[in-house]
C-alpha cells in the first residue's frame, strides 16, 4: 500500500546519495594543468637581428629671413616652403643585450628611403624678384642605441637616441623678375644632426618580432647662400637661416637569430 511518508522519505535519501556521490568525485579530480608558457615568450632577447619595414616621414623648415647688408634691402620678404611629407622604406640591423629579467640595451643602424619633396618660393618686392625651387630628399642612415625594459617576458619598451644623415638631390629654381627669368642649379649638402625616439617591440614566434618607432631629429641651423644674378648679390638683401627637422614613424619586421 503506497504511504505519502515513506515516499517522499525515499526521494530525499536518493538525492542526499546523488549529492555525496557527485562530492566525493569532484574531490578525486586532480586540478588542471596550467598551460604551458609560448616558447618565444621565454627566449632571451640578447642577440643579433635584421629586419625592414615602412613608414612616414615629415620635413619641416624654420626660415628665418632678414635684411641684408645693403642700405637698400628690403624691410621684409616673403619666405615660404621646403616642407614635405612622404612615405618611405627603411632596412636595419642591431644587437641586442638583456642586462637583466626586465632590462635591454642594443645597438642598430638603419638606411631610410624616403619620398619627399620640397618646394620653396622667395618674393623680394623691392627688387623686384621671385623665385620657385625644389629638391628632394633621398636617402638617411642612422646609427643608434636603445634602452628598454620588457612590461612582458615578449614585449619590450623603449628609448632611442643618435646620429643621423640626409641626403637631397640638387636644389634646382627658377628666378624671374623685370627682364630676368633665369635656371638656377645648385648642390645641396649633406645635413646631419642628431635623434631622440621611442617604440616598442614585441615577439611574434621565436624568431620574428614586430617594431614601432618614433624619431625626431633635429639638424640644427646654417646660413643659405643666395645666388648672384646679373651682377647682383642677393645675399646683400637678404640674410637667410633654414632650421630643419624631420619626424619619421617606421614599422618593421625582423629576423631574430
Amino acid at each position: 500500500m503506497w504511504q505519502p511518508g515513506y515516499s517522499a522519505k525515499a526521494s530525499l535519501n536518493f538525492w542526499l546519495l546523488v549529492l555525496t556521490c557527485a562530492s566525493a568525485s569532484a574531490a578525486d579530480l586532480a586540478p588542471a594543468a596550467p598551460l604551458p608558457p609560448l616558447p618565444w615568450a621565454q627566449a632571451s632577447w640578447t642577440g643579433f637581428y635584421v629586419g625592414a619595414g615602412g613608414g612616414l616621414s615629415s620635413l619641416n623648415n624654420k626660415i628665418n629671413a632678414q635684411p641684408g647688408p645693403d642700405p637698400s634691402s628690403p624691410l621684409s620678404a616673403s619666405l615660404n616652403g621646403l616642407g614635405a611629407t612622404g612615405t618611405l622604406a627603411t632596412i636595419g640591423a642591431g644587437y641586442d643585450y638583456q642586462i637583466m629579467p626586465s632590462f635591454v640595451v642594443g645597438v642598430f643602424g638603419d638606411y631610410d628611403f624616403h619620398s619627399l619633396k620640397s618646394e620653396l618660393d622667395l618674393n623680394i618686392p623691392s627688387a623686384p624678384l621671385s623665385l620657385h625651387g625644389e629638391f628632394s630628399v633621398d636617402r638617411q642612415w642612422s646609427v643608434g642605441g636603445r634602452m628598454g625594459y620588457l612590461t612582458s617576458p615578449s614585449t619590450l619598451v623603449f628609448l632611442s637616441g643618435g646620429y643621423t644623415e640626409l641626403s637631397a638631390s640638387n636644389f634646382t629654381a627658377n628666378l624671374s623678375g623685370g627682364a630676368t627669368n633665369v635656371a638656377l642649379a645648385a648642390t645641396v649638402p649633406t645635413i646631419a644632426g642628431g635623434f631622440v625616439g621611442a617604440g616598442f617591440e614585441t615577439k611574434l614566434t621565436t624568431h620574428v618580432s614586430l617594431r614601432g618607432e618614433y624619431r625626431f631629429t633635429d639638424f640644427g641651423s646654417g646660413p643659405v647662400t643666395l645666388p648672384v644674378v646679373g651682377g647682383t648679390d642677393l645675399n646683400n638683401f637678404l640674410a637667410v637661416r633654414v632650421s630643419p627637422t624631420l619626424q619619421t614613424v617606421k614599422a618593421s619586421l625582423n629576423y631574430r637569430f
